[in-house]
């Protein structure tokens, strides 16, 4: 399907809006605390949708209603387990993250452990964003050129060069602006889909239920005590320690505790998030159960087939919606994308600014800082645009299991880092360099020559971390 000019229209006026944004906000980031926290002054309402639309990646955008389609609801509850966290990070963690007076949250390890503990966590971190960026960039583009036709190669470098401008030159608070608007996009997109679904399905919202009940489509619960598969048991317990890390440990999320003006605005930010998740993660499984009950019943319309996996609902996107229509839906996968992009390139910067650039330079002057800052980000979005663009022309399949592996297999251990840095004072540098050598080569073992489920990996890295960390270091002295 040729993707048309309105809707290339469209697509070009949101890039502009998003380039605008940047612009706004270039002129106010004299210094690296206004650059990497937005002085400390944003609105706790607009960290809170910022945070909702950096966790809703597109990858989420596209697989959750992929998944529903293929298979059902098992997957709810892996998003739900932030009903579970957000207590937990806002009494127990918020506190803490609130009294590190550096701009990353990394430095705080040195002070606790040592050195060489903080210089891993960030360097992983940065890699990771990397490769996140990769992924984050990849995926929705290959989905939207099976979908619509358009070229992967140009969904990768609209996407990922748009937001690297307007993030560089913007700062955190372009940042957190434009995933406000990119969230209600979003948002709006997917309820528009939805919608227009049940519109069209016999017996409107009731006939969808019954009949994507009569095919299993709605089935949640799965209570088979098999770890090697996405049963409950498994889902609940890989959800919540997929998101103890990633609210936890991930300098993305603790920049955005930073950037409001006293810890209960902060809370209030990360409260609003979990109350965004929680329905939006509702309304995309259904969505994917309602195409599956769309297509059942208007069988000339071509039943998509299940392998082209994550580009099933921007096919239903170009191939069922009306023209214009289109291409704001579409516009909301790419925001999608951006929200996560532009907070990857920007915590990937203050990451590396502040742990090694400021660490290595500290004579180091407040213009050089923010020219690093610039150059660091724009080097970590280089980087993760020209490996999307080694993705696409590998044709590299199952990759986005591949990559919940890598997270299991090394994120895991900075989640255990701050659980002991903060609530554990026997641990010391050696026990936690200790705990993360072991326990990512224990994970790899796991990984290996067990059948347990991937989702699972980062909780196992977490607990061994933690057992090795304490039972290797040096016991203080009566």
């Amino acid at each position: 399907m040729e993707f048309g000019l309105l809707n290339y229209t469209i697509l070009a006026l949101y890039m502009i809006l998003m380039l605008a944004v940047g612009v706004r906000f270039m002129s106010g980031n004299r210094d690296t605390e206004t650059y990497f926290r937005g002085g400390g002054t944003l609105p706790w309402w607009a960290t809170g949708i910022s945070i909702f639309a950096t966790m809703l990646s597109a990858i989420t955008f596209l697989a959750i209603p992929a998944k529903a389609f293929a298979t059902n609801w098992n997957m709810l509850f892996f998003n739900f387990c932030v009903l579970l966290v957000t207590p937990i990070v806002v009494y127990f963690y918020l506190p803490r993250f609130r009294k590190i007076k550096s701009q990353s949250a990394y430095a705080y390890l040195e002070e606790r452990f040592n050195r060489p503990v903080r210089w891993f966590a960030s360097g992983l971190f940065s890699l990771f964003m990397i490769t996140r960026i990769a992924i984050v960039l990849y995926l929705p583009a290959v989905a939207l050129s099976i979908a619509s036709g358009m070229n992967v190669y140009f969904c990768i470098l609209l996407s990922g060069l748009i937001t690297l401008i307007y993030s560089t030159i913007g700062g955190m608070r372009a940042v957190v602006w434009c995933d406000v608007i990119q969230g209600f996009i979003l948002a709006g997109g997917a309820l528009y889909s939805f919608l227009w679904l049940v519109w069209h399905i016999d017996g409107g919202f009731l006939g969808f239920v019954r009949d994507a009940s009569a095919s299993g489509k709605l089935d949640t619960f799965n209570l088979t005590l098999d770890f090697s598969q996405p049963v409950f048991w498994v889902v609940l317990l890989g959800g919540c320690a997929a998101s103890i890390i990633s609210y936890t440990s991930d300098q993305t999320m603790v920049q955005r505790y930073m950037v409001s003006t006293d810890e209960k605005k902060a809370a209030h930010s990360i409260w609003l998030n979990m109350w965004l998740v929680l329905p939006i993660t509702l309304l995309f499984f259904s969505i994917g159960s309602a195409m599956f009950v769309y297509y059942q019943q208007n069988p000339e319309q071509g039943m998509p087939n299940t392998a082209i996996n994550d580009a099933i609902y921007p096919w239903f996107i170009a191939n069922q919606l009306p023209n214009g229509i289109s291409g704001i839906l579409i516009a909301s996968i790419f925001a999608a994308a951006m929200s996560t992009l532009s907070s990857n390139i920007n915590s990937a910067s203050a990451a590396l600014t502040t742990d090694f650039f400021k660490v290595l330079r500290p004579e180091s002057s407040e213009h050089g800082e923010m020219k690093f800052a610039r150059f660091s980000g724009i080097f970590a979005g280089l980087a993760g645009i020209g490996l999307a663009l080694v993705l696409a022309s590998c044709n590299i399949e199952s990759l986005w299991d591949q990559f919940n592996v890598f997270l299991g297999l090394l994120t895991g251990t900075l989640g255990a880092l701050f659980f002991l840095a903060f609530f554990v004072p026997r641990v010391d540098g050696r026990g936690a360099i200790t705990g993360v050598v072991v326990s990512v080569l224990l994970t790899w073992l796991v990984q290996e020559y067990t059948s347990l489920h991937l989702l699972l990996y980062g909780l196992v890295e977490m607990v061994l971390c933690c057992l090795v960390a304490i039972l290797t270091s040096r016991r203080p002295r009566r």
